[in-house]
C-alpha cells in the first residue's frame, strides 16, 4: 500500500532508506517536489553518495544494469530516473500513443519533446518496431496512419539517438530488479506519471521498497495549497496574514471553481504557489503579506478567464479553449440568468485582447533586445536571465499591471515563438472588429468568438 511522503522522509532521515522508490500521482507540481525532496533527503542521509540522472527516454535496460552494478569509486550510488513508463501494458497501447502525441502537440520546450517521445518510444517496443523500419512501417506496426506528428516525433527520436525501448520486457526487467535489489548501498529513485492501478509492477515496488502517490483532488486542494504555502513562507522567512491567503484564493479564482458543483476541474497549484513566491519576495526577509498587498499586487481573475480561458489560447490549445470558454460561460449563466448571452460571451474579449498583446509585447521585447525568439529557452535560463526584464518592460509599456511571474510569462514566451508580429496585429484587428460588430447589431459573439479560435488553428 502507497506510504505518506512524511512517513518515508522520516524513514531516510533514519538512514533507513529503501531500495527502489516510485514516485507519481496526478499533479505534476506535487510530485515534481515530492521527488526532489526524497532526493535531497537521501543525499542528506548518506553524504558523499555518488547520484547518477537519467533523463526521460533513456533505455530502462541500461539504468538497470548500472542499478545492479557496484561502483568502483563511490560508497553509496542514487540512481535518479526523471520518468519511467515499465509498468504500463500492451492493452493500453492505443491510449500511450495518443498521450504521447497529444503531449508532443502541446510541447513548448525541449524537455516535454523529450518526455513525449519517451512514450512513443515505449509504445514502439510494445509493437516491436525499432528505427531500422521506415516511418510507413514503424505507422503500419502501431496501427495508425502516417502523418505529420508522427513523422516530427520520429525524426526527433532519431536525431536525438534514443532506441525503442524493449516494450513488455521493461516490465520484466523492472520486476526482476526489484526483486533481486541492486549493489549494496545502491539506490533507485524513480520518477512516474500517475500510478495506475491493479499494477503488479506498482505492488511488488511497494512491498520491497515505497510508491509515494501524489495525487490532488477537488477535496484536498485547500490542504495541499496550504501547506504548500506555508513551505514558502518558511522558506523567505515571512508570515502571511490569516485573511491573505483567502483574498488570495479569491483573486486567483480558486474558490468560484471549487465552488462550482457541476465542475470536475481542479484549480491549478502551481500558479496559486508562483504568486504566493513571488508575495513573499515583495514581503522580503522577516516581513508579512498582506490582505492589502493580495489585493494590490495581484488582480482578480474574472471567471477564472486569464488562467483558465487565456492561457489556452496562448498556448495554442484551441479545442480546450472552446470547451473552457462554454464551460464558464454555463457557469456564469447559472449565476446570473437575467443576463443576456450576448453580455456572457462578450466579457471573454478583453482576456483574448489581453493575451494578444501582450505577446505582440514580447515579440516587441525580443527584437528590440536583439534576442532570437525562435531558438528554445527553458524555463531556468528564462527566469535567471529574462523574466525580470521582459516583466518591467511589459509594465512600463501598459501591457499587465504588475509584473508577471516567470513561469506563467515563460508559457507566454514559449507561445509567441511560433507568432509573427503581423499575425498577432491581425488577431487583435479581428478582436476589434469582433467588439465593434458585437455591439452594432452584427455577428452573434458567441458565434463570433468560436469563429476567431478556430481561425486561429490555421495561424
Amino acid at each position: 500500500m502507497p506510504k505518506p511522503l512524511a512517513t518515508i522522509l522520516a524513514q531516510i532521515a533514519e538512514k533507513k532508506i529503501p531500495p527502489v522508490i516510485l514516485v507519481g500521482g496526478s499533479s505534476d507540481f506535487l510530485v515534481e517536489d515530492a521527488f526532489r525532496d526524497l532526493r535531497n533527503a537521501i543525499a542528506a542521509a548518506k553524504p558523499g553518495i555518488a547520484i547518477e540522472g537519467y533523463e526521460a527516454g533513456s533505455e530502462l535496460a541500461a539504468i538497470l544494469d548500472s542499478y545492479r552494478t557496484s561502483s568502483l569509486f563511490a560508497a553509496a550510488r542514487l540512481i535518479v530516473v526523471s520518468e519511467v513508463n515499465a509498468f504500463v501494458s500492451a492493452k493500453e497501447l492505443s491510449s500511450l500513443y495518443d498521450k504521447s502525441v497529444a503531449d508532443w502537440k502541446s510541447a513548448k520546450t525541449d524537455k516535454k519533446r523529450s518526455s513525449s517521445a519517451a512514450k512513443l518510444l515505449h509504445v514502439l517496443g510494445l509493437v516491436g518496431a525499432d528505427f531500422d523500419m521506415t516511418d510507413k512501417q514503424i505507422a503500419t506496426a502501431l496501427g495508425v496512419s502516417l502523418d505529420p506528428v508522427l513523422t516530427d516525433m520520429l525524426a526527433f527520436c532519431r536525431t536525438t539517438g534514443k532506441k525503442a525501448s524493449r516494450g513488455e520486457d521493461d516490465a520484466a526487467l523492472l520486476i526482476e530488479a526489484v526483486t533481486r535489489g541492486g549493489a549494496p548501498n545502491t539506490y533507485l529513485l524513480m520518477r512516474s506519471g500517475e500510478i495506475p492501478r491493479e499494477s503488479a509492477t506498482v505492488d511488488l515496488i511497494d512491498r520491497n521498497g515505497a510508491v509515494v502517490v501524489m495525487d490532488l483532488t477537488r477535496d484536498t486542494y485547500a490542504g495541499a495549497l496550504e501547506r504548500a504555502i506555508a513551505d514558502v513562507a518558511e522558506e523567505a522567512q515571512v508570515r502571511f496574514d490569516g485573511r491573505a491567503l483567502n483574498v488570495l484564493r479569491q483573486r486567483l479564482g480558486i474558490e468560484r471553481l471549487l465552488a462550482d458543483k457541476f465542475s470536475k476541474e481542479v484549480p491549478d497549484l502551481r500558479i496559486a504557489v508562483s504568486e504566493a513566491g513571488r508575495l513573499a519576495t515583495l514581503a522580503g526577509t522577516g516581513g508579512r503579506v498582506t490582505v492589502e498587498m493580495v489585493e494590490r499586487e495581484v488582480a482578480t481573475v474574472e471567471g477564472g478567464a486569464r488562467y483558465e480561458f487565456g492561457s489556452l489560447f496562448t498556448e495554442g490549445k484551441i479545442v480546450e479553449a472552446i470547451a473552457k470558454l462554454r464551460d464558464l460561460v454555463a457557469q456564469a449563466r447559472r449565476e446570473d440568468p437575467k443576463a443576456p448571452i450576448e453580455i456572457q460571451y462578450g466579457k471573454f474579449l478583453f482576456p483574448l485582447a489581453d493575451e494578444v498583446r501582450q505577446m505582440i509585447g514580447i515579440v516587441s521585447f525580443a527584437r528590440t533586445q536583439r534576442i532570437d525568439l525562435k531558438a528554445p529557452m527553458n524555463y531556468n535560463r528564462f527566469k535567471d536571465t529574462l523574466a525580470d526584464r521582459l516583466g518591467d518592460y511589459l509594465k512600463t509599456n501598459g501591457l499587465v499591471r504588475q509584473r508577471p511571474h516567470p513561469f506563467p510569462l515563460h508559457k507566454k514566451w514559449e507561445a509567441a515563438r511560433n507568432q509573427t508580429e503581423a499575425s498577432l496585429f491581425r488577431a487583435l484587428a479581428a478582436l476589434a472588429d469582433l467588439e465593434i460588430k458585437r455591439k452594432s447589431g452584427g455577428i452573434p459573439v458567441d458565434l463570433g468568438i468560436e469563429t476567431f479560435l478556430l481561425s486561429r488553428l490555421r495561424a
